[in-house]
Protein backbone atom coordinates (compact mmCIF):
# COMPACT_ATOMS: atom_id res chain seq x y z
CA UNK A 1 0.00 0.00 0.00
CA UNK A 2 1.37 3.36 -0.99
CA UNK A 3 1.78 6.05 1.63
CA UNK A 4 -0.73 8.86 1.36
CA UNK A 5 0.82 12.20 0.49
CA UNK A 6 1.01 14.64 3.38
CA UNK A 7 -1.38 17.58 3.06
CA UNK A 8 0.21 20.93 2.36
CA UNK A 9 1.16 23.14 5.29
CA UNK A 10 -1.80 25.48 4.74
CA UNK A 11 -4.26 22.57 4.86
CA UNK A 12 -2.64 21.19 8.01
CA UNK A 13 -3.11 24.57 9.67
CA UNK A 14 -6.81 24.64 8.75
CA UNK A 15 -7.32 21.12 10.10
CA UNK A 16 -5.53 22.03 13.32
CA UNK A 17 -7.71 25.12 13.74
CA UNK A 18 -10.91 23.12 13.22
CA UNK A 19 -9.79 20.47 15.73
CA UNK A 20 -8.93 23.17 18.25
CA UNK A 21 -12.32 24.82 17.80
CA UNK A 22 -14.14 21.51 18.32
CA UNK A 23 -12.09 20.84 21.44
CA UNK A 24 -12.86 24.29 22.77
CA UNK A 25 -16.57 23.84 22.14
CA UNK A 26 -16.52 20.55 24.02
CA UNK A 27 -14.59 22.06 26.90
CA UNK A 28 -15.76 22.68 30.47
CA UNK A 29 -17.94 25.65 29.53
CA UNK A 30 -19.96 23.55 27.08
CA UNK A 31 -20.36 20.46 29.26
CA UNK A 32 -23.37 20.14 31.54
CA UNK A 33 -22.67 20.44 35.23
CA UNK A 34 -22.27 16.89 36.59
CA UNK A 35 -24.92 15.72 39.02
CA UNK A 36 -23.53 15.05 42.47
CA UNK A 37 -23.79 11.62 44.08
CA UNK A 38 -26.11 13.03 46.76
CA UNK A 39 -28.44 14.55 44.17
CA UNK A 40 -28.48 11.31 42.18
CA UNK A 41 -29.43 9.42 45.35
CA UNK A 42 -32.18 11.95 46.09
CA UNK A 43 -33.56 11.61 42.57
CA UNK A 44 -33.64 7.81 42.81
CA UNK A 45 -35.31 7.86 46.21
CA UNK A 46 -37.88 10.35 44.93
CA UNK A 47 -38.60 8.06 41.99
CA UNK A 48 -39.12 5.16 44.38
CA UNK A 49 -41.36 7.31 46.57
CA UNK A 50 -43.59 8.13 43.60
CA UNK A 51 -43.91 4.45 42.76
CA UNK A 52 -44.88 3.57 46.35
CA UNK A 53 -47.35 6.44 46.47
CA UNK A 54 -48.88 5.28 43.19
CA UNK A 55 -49.38 1.79 44.60
CA UNK A 56 -50.97 3.14 47.78
CA UNK A 57 -48.01 2.53 50.11
CA UNK A 58 -48.01 5.95 51.75
CA UNK A 59 -45.78 5.02 54.66
CA UNK A 60 -42.92 3.86 52.46
CA UNK A 61 -43.41 6.80 50.10
CA UNK A 62 -43.17 9.16 53.07
CA UNK A 63 -39.92 7.55 54.21
CA UNK A 64 -38.38 7.65 50.75
CA UNK A 65 -39.19 11.34 50.28
CA UNK A 66 -37.65 12.17 53.65
CA UNK A 67 -34.59 10.06 52.88
CA UNK A 68 -34.22 11.95 49.59
CA UNK A 69 -34.28 15.25 51.42
CA UNK A 70 -31.70 13.87 53.85
CA UNK A 71 -29.33 13.14 50.97
CA UNK A 72 -29.86 16.49 49.22
CA UNK A 73 -31.80 19.21 51.02
CA UNK A 74 -31.85 21.29 47.83
CA UNK A 75 -33.67 18.69 45.70
CA UNK A 76 -37.00 20.39 44.98
CA UNK A 77 -38.99 17.43 43.58
CA UNK A 78 -38.71 15.62 46.92
CA UNK A 79 -40.46 18.47 48.74
CA UNK A 80 -43.15 18.68 46.07
CA UNK A 81 -43.76 14.95 46.26
CA UNK A 82 -43.86 14.94 50.04
CA UNK A 83 -46.28 17.87 50.10
CA UNK A 84 -48.55 16.25 47.53
CA UNK A 85 -48.50 13.00 49.52
CA UNK A 86 -49.57 14.84 52.66
CA UNK A 87 -52.28 16.68 50.76
CA UNK A 88 -53.68 13.43 49.40
CA UNK A 89 -53.77 12.09 52.96
CA UNK A 90 -55.78 15.14 54.04
CA UNK A 91 -53.02 16.61 56.20
CA UNK A 92 -52.90 20.20 54.96
CA UNK A 93 -50.68 21.36 57.83
CA UNK A 94 -47.91 18.87 57.05
CA UNK A 95 -48.26 19.53 53.33
CA UNK A 96 -47.78 23.25 53.85
CA UNK A 97 -44.83 22.53 56.12
CA UNK A 98 -43.20 20.43 53.38
CA UNK A 99 -43.58 23.22 50.83
CA UNK A 100 -42.27 25.79 53.32
CA UNK A 101 -39.18 23.67 54.01
CA UNK A 102 -38.57 23.40 50.30
CA UNK A 103 -38.79 27.15 49.90
CA UNK A 104 -36.26 27.55 52.69
CA UNK A 105 -33.71 25.22 51.11
CA UNK A 106 -34.23 25.42 47.33
CA UNK A 107 -33.20 28.57 45.51
CA UNK A 108 -35.67 30.21 43.09
CA UNK A 109 -38.21 27.49 43.88
CA UNK A 110 -41.13 28.73 41.77
CA UNK A 111 -42.74 25.28 41.81
CA UNK A 112 -42.78 25.38 45.61
CA UNK A 113 -44.62 28.71 45.62
CA UNK A 114 -47.16 27.39 43.11
CA UNK A 115 -47.79 24.21 45.11
CA UNK A 116 -48.21 26.11 48.36
CA UNK A 117 -50.34 28.74 46.64
CA UNK A 118 -52.71 26.07 45.32
CA UNK A 119 -53.01 24.53 48.78
CA UNK A 120 -53.68 27.90 50.38
CA UNK A 121 -56.32 28.64 47.75
CA UNK A 122 -58.06 25.36 48.61
CA UNK A 123 -58.00 26.43 52.25
CA UNK A 124 -59.59 29.76 51.23
CA UNK A 125 -56.53 31.69 52.41
CA UNK A 126 -56.62 33.71 49.24
CA UNK A 127 -54.37 36.56 50.27
CA UNK A 128 -51.57 34.14 51.11
CA UNK A 129 -52.22 32.20 47.91
CA UNK A 130 -51.85 35.37 45.85
CA UNK A 131 -48.58 36.16 47.63
CA UNK A 132 -47.23 32.76 46.60
CA UNK A 133 -48.39 33.07 43.00
CA UNK A 134 -46.92 36.57 42.79
CA UNK A 135 -43.61 35.26 44.13
CA UNK A 136 -43.63 32.48 41.53
CA UNK A 137 -44.45 34.97 38.76
CA UNK A 138 -41.57 37.20 39.88
CA UNK A 139 -39.24 34.23 39.42
CA UNK A 140 -40.79 33.19 36.10
CA UNK A 141 -42.53 36.22 34.59
CA UNK A 142 -43.14 34.51 31.23
CA UNK A 143 -44.62 31.25 32.56
CA UNK A 144 -48.18 31.03 31.25
CA UNK A 145 -49.23 28.42 33.80
CA UNK A 146 -48.12 30.55 36.73
CA UNK A 147 -49.78 33.64 35.27
CA UNK A 148 -53.06 31.74 34.88
CA UNK A 149 -52.89 30.70 38.53
CA UNK A 150 -52.29 34.31 39.51
CA UNK A 151 -55.09 35.66 37.34
CA UNK A 152 -57.55 33.13 38.76
CA UNK A 153 -56.56 34.02 42.32
CA UNK A 154 -57.07 37.72 41.58
CA UNK A 155 -60.56 36.99 40.26
CA UNK A 156 -61.37 35.01 43.42
CA UNK A 157 -60.59 38.07 45.54
CA UNK A 158 -62.38 40.45 43.13
CA UNK A 159 -59.05 42.14 42.30
CA UNK A 160 -60.37 42.57 38.77
CA UNK A 161 -57.96 45.23 37.45
CA UNK A 162 -55.01 43.03 38.47
CA UNK A 163 -56.68 39.98 36.90
CA UNK A 164 -57.27 41.92 33.68
CA UNK A 165 -53.67 43.11 33.51
CA UNK A 166 -52.39 39.57 34.10
CA UNK A 167 -54.70 38.16 31.44
CA UNK A 168 -53.46 40.73 28.96
CA UNK A 169 -49.91 39.65 29.76
CA UNK A 170 -50.91 36.04 29.05
CA UNK A 171 -52.46 37.02 25.72
CA UNK A 172 -49.37 38.97 24.66
CA UNK A 173 -47.04 36.10 25.54
CA UNK A 174 -49.25 33.55 23.80
CA UNK A 175 -49.43 35.62 20.63
CA UNK A 176 -45.66 36.10 20.63
CA UNK A 177 -45.26 32.32 20.85
CA UNK A 178 -47.94 31.74 18.21
CA UNK A 179 -49.98 29.72 20.65
CA UNK A 180 -53.38 30.38 19.11
CA UNK A 181 -55.36 28.37 21.65
CA UNK A 182 -53.82 30.06 24.68
CA UNK A 183 -54.22 33.48 23.08
CA UNK A 184 -57.88 32.83 22.27
CA UNK A 185 -58.61 31.64 25.82
CA UNK A 186 -56.90 34.68 27.28
CA UNK A 187 -58.92 37.00 25.06
CA UNK A 188 -62.17 35.43 26.23
CA UNK A 189 -61.09 36.04 29.81
CA UNK A 190 -60.06 39.60 28.98
CA UNK A 191 -63.46 40.32 27.42
CA UNK A 192 -65.34 38.90 30.39
CA UNK A 193 -63.22 40.81 32.91
CA UNK A 194 -63.60 44.05 30.97
CA UNK A 195 -67.38 43.64 31.00
CA UNK A 196 -67.40 42.85 34.70
CA UNK A 197 -65.28 45.89 35.44
CA UNK A 198 -67.72 48.01 33.49
CA UNK A 199 -70.57 46.59 35.54
CA UNK A 200 -69.04 47.57 38.87
CA UNK A 201 -68.53 51.10 37.51
CA UNK A 202 -71.96 52.81 38.03
CA UNK A 203 -71.30 55.17 35.12
CA UNK A 204 -70.24 52.50 32.64
CA UNK A 205 -72.72 49.88 33.79
CA UNK A 206 -75.69 51.40 31.98
CA UNK A 207 -78.98 49.55 32.12
CA UNK A 208 -79.35 47.20 35.07
CA UNK A 209 -80.67 44.46 32.81
CA UNK A 210 -77.23 43.87 31.32
CA UNK A 211 -75.75 42.86 34.66
CA UNK A 212 -76.80 39.22 34.48
CA UNK A 213 -75.13 38.81 31.08
CA UNK A 214 -71.91 40.30 32.33
CA UNK A 215 -71.93 38.12 35.42
CA UNK A 216 -72.44 35.03 33.28
CA UNK A 217 -69.52 35.95 31.03
CA UNK A 218 -67.26 36.56 34.01
CA UNK A 219 -68.27 33.26 35.56
CA UNK A 220 -67.41 31.47 32.31
CA UNK A 221 -64.00 33.13 32.30
CA UNK A 222 -63.32 32.06 35.87
CA UNK A 223 -64.06 28.44 35.02
CA UNK A 224 -61.41 28.30 32.29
Amino acid sequence: MRDRPCPPESLRRVIAAVVAAIALGAGPAARAEPVSWATAQAAELTRQAREHAGSGDRATANRRYREAIGFDATYGPAYLGLGALQESAGDAREAERAYALGLEHVGDFAEGHVARGRLRRKLRRLGEAIADFEAAAALRPDDLGILRELSGAYVSTRALPAALATSRRIAALAEARRDARAAAEAKVTIGALALLLAEVDPVAAGAAGRGAVRRALALAARRR
